[in-house]
């Protein structure tokens, strides 16, 4: 835990170097600062906040706010993402072509994502599975299949994996192989599944 006050702001917020290492302002949140005229975290929190606001939105005014010290959200609150998801990906060290090792490494990765699920106490209903062909051939399929029920075990889950492996493989070598399961939903006491 690190314990700011206002009148530290000018030497421990305005000094972060790389504007992008500020929250919230991604590499091309930072062309368009630069583009404006800021090239500094000292800079956004003495610019115009109507300027930010007419190119971000409520982003501009968002990060002028937070370049200023102040974050009106409250600790208290639990953040829900809208959108959640659990994945793992690999790239191969070399092109796989045989197909049982292909499903071997992809078991090893749903069996990890599986145990993430278990750990954070929750099912997923929607597989994706994302394979990437040899830089020789070039190319791969991203697709994803709902399951019947949601789940959180490698033995429910890894039969929609073959199944969209064996319907959209086209058999050339594979050199990264992909999984994320989505429509998470949380396990309630009593109805979990191990």
């Amino acid at each position: 835990m690190a314990y700011w006050r206002y009148e530290d702001i000018p030497f421990k917020l305005w000094s972060i170097h790389l504007m992008k290492d500020f929250w919230g302002i991604s590499s091309a949140t930072e062309r368009r600062l630069n583009r404006l005229g800021i090239h500094s975290i000292k800079e956004l929190a003495l610019s115009s906040v109507e300027m930010l606001r007419k190119e971000f939105g409520v982003l501009g005014e968002e990060i002028h706010q937070h370049a200023n010290g102040i974050d009106y959200s409250r600790i208290s609150d639990v953040y829900i993402p809208s959108s959640r998801s659990f994945g793992k990906s690999q790239i191969l060290f070399r092109d796989y072509t045989n197909r049982k090792e292909v499903e071997l490494l992809l078991l090893e990765l749903l069996d990890d994502v599986c145990f993430r699920l278990r750990m954070h106490q929750v099912v997923a209903q929607t597989i994706q599975l994302s394979i990437s062909y040899s830089k020789q051939t070039g190319g791969g399929f991203s697709r994803q299949k709902k399951m019947g029920r949601a789940s959180n075990l490698s033995q429910d889950i890894f039969p929609y994996c073959l199944s969209i492996l064996h319907t959209y493989d086209s058999g050339m070598p594979i050199r990264s192989i992909g999984i994320s399961l989505s429509n998470i939903k949380q396990i309630f006491k009593g109805k979990q599944r191990a």
